[in-house]
């Protein structure tokens, strides 16, 4: 009976569940709404900066989810493509700051976000709305007095991944799944800002996470084409995921270099991530009680 019971689950994890499972989005979990992420990001070695989220009640039975990238002394020019060209000219190494806030419904569907990027102590800022109008998403991109309208597609409207903040954690993920995913970028023009790719665990591997050798599920992240064709050579972003789900790391690929971003959970990460989120002044409601 122990043996029948064992080949039957075997059978079931292995050949029955993933034709129904390969084609949604694996799970975010439940996101704790009193402890923010943090992520550490390096630029060819070097530690250039943070990544930090926190999801906090919004108004109206809503959600929001807060969110914050910082980089220090970046070779910006590597990094942004032509159309940002004339702002990060002749700038050399700078700072760049990105605060994005998240708007989910009720039902936990994405219904708007707004998204400020700061460079240096520039009084030039680019700002950019996003708003889910039934099947599509309504982006307004500002700068410098300028402002892009564009629509996309959006029909199946949960999260919306951004490419220089990781997911906390990505439940249900074993080799040989695959799935789609729209990834918002502010390193594309606003005509071409959002972007389908294809994701798939390809492989478990065990890579070293906070000083100790960690298993991992490797996931890819590849451009896809017009025609519904994955690119060989497009890989947008490589994630490592832990047995229990969470995201351990996120390397994402630009234009002419790659930022790493190694998740940390000591007591001082988080200090300094609640401090960069600063939610006591953006967020709708008051912040659940910060926790040291």
């Amino acid at each position: 009976m122990l043996l029948w019971l064992s080949t039957m689950s075997w059978l079931v994890v292995a050949k029955i569940l993933p034709p129904f499972l390969s084609g949604d989005p694996p799970g975010h979990g439940v996101m704790d709404e009193n402890v923010p992420v943090c992520w550490q990001i390096q630029c060819d070695g070097q530690h250039v900066g943070y990544a930090v989220r926190q999801a906090v009640p919004g108004a109206q039975s809503t959600t929001e989810i807060h969110s914050r990238v910082v980089l220090d002394d970046i070779p910006l020019r590597r990094m942004a493509p032509q159309w940002m060209s004339s702002i990060v000219d002749d700038l050399g190494r700078i700072r760049l700051d990105t605060r994005t806030r998240m708007v989910l419904d009720s039902l936990g569907k994405l219904a708007s976000f707004d998204t400020k990027v700061q460079v240096n102590d520039l009084p030039l800022v680019v700002k950019v709305f996003g708003r889910v109008d039934g099947p599509n998403l309504e982006l307004n991109f500002v700068s410098g007095g300028v402002t892009h309208e564009m629509s996309y597609p959006l029909p199946k409207a949960s999260l919306l991944d951004g490419e220089l903040i990781p997911e906390p954690k990505l439940l249900q993920v074993y080799v040989g799944r695959k799935w789609q995913v729209e990834m918002f970028s502010l390193f594309r023009p606003p005509t071409d800002a959002l972007e389908l790719l294809q994701a798939e665990v390809i492989c478990e591997e065990r890579i070293l996470h906070n000083g100790s050798s960690t298993r991992a599920r490797r996931i890819e992240y590849r451009n896809l084409s017009a025609s519904g064709v994955t690119s060989e050579k497009a890989l947008r972003a490589t994630v490592w995921v832990a047995d229990d789900g969470v995201v351990l790391r996120h390397d994402v690929d630009l234009i002419n270099t790659k930022l790493r971003f190694d998740r940390r959970d000591d007591p001082e990460a988080i200090a300094h991530a609640r401090k960069l989120l600063d939610l006591n002044t953006v967020a709708t409601l008051t912040t659940p009680d910060a926790r040291p």
